[in-house]
């Protein structure tokens, strides 16, 4: 079985030149989606927002360099932080997107993709076709699923 079958393609992207602002509010009732993909003009994926990095806008400087500690709870201070409205406008995607991302070819098994996940520790990636451009995204349970209804489970 292709990733293509279990890829949802129905997927919002964004530029790298967007505003802050406009990437909240235009993914503000699709909040299921862990990634917000950065494409450039031909589609070609250049970038992942995750909330991860929403999240470090937020958090104090100090805490980004303890984020990989164990045990050590760095979001306490993340709702106390006093931030600048302006930052919605001055804050584009390109100073917040991740370009170190984890890709599935479209036409790559299903098995090959939930290795990649495990491996990656992901739960939703981002898939491309051979030309690099986006076509979707698969995430854990979009194999779950497919596995089921091939069982006819489901």
């Amino acid at each position: 079985m292709k990733v293509i079958e279990a890829t949802v393609t129905d997927i919002i992207t964004v530029k790298r030149s967007s505003s802050l602002r406009s990437v909240l509010n235009k993914f503000k009732n699709f909040h299921i989606h862990p990634l917000i993909p950065v494409v450039d003009d031909q589609n070609c994926l250049i970038g992942i927002v995750y909330p991860e990095n929403l999240l470090d806008l937020l958090r104090p400087q100090h805490a980004k360099l303890f984020r990989n500690i164990p045990f050590l709870d760095i979001d306490e201070d993340t709702f106390d932080l006093d931030s600048v409205p302006l930052m919605g406008e001055l804050i584009i995607v390109d100073d917040i997107m991740t370009t170190n991302f984890i890709t599935i070819m479209a036409d790559d098994s299903l098995q090959e993709a939930y290795k990649s996940m495990r491996l990656h520790k992901k739960e939703q990636l981002a898939v491309v076709d051979s030309e690099g451009k986006i076509v979707g995204t698969l995430g854990i349970f979009d194999i779950i699923w497919k596995m089921f209804k091939e069982k006819e489970i489901v």
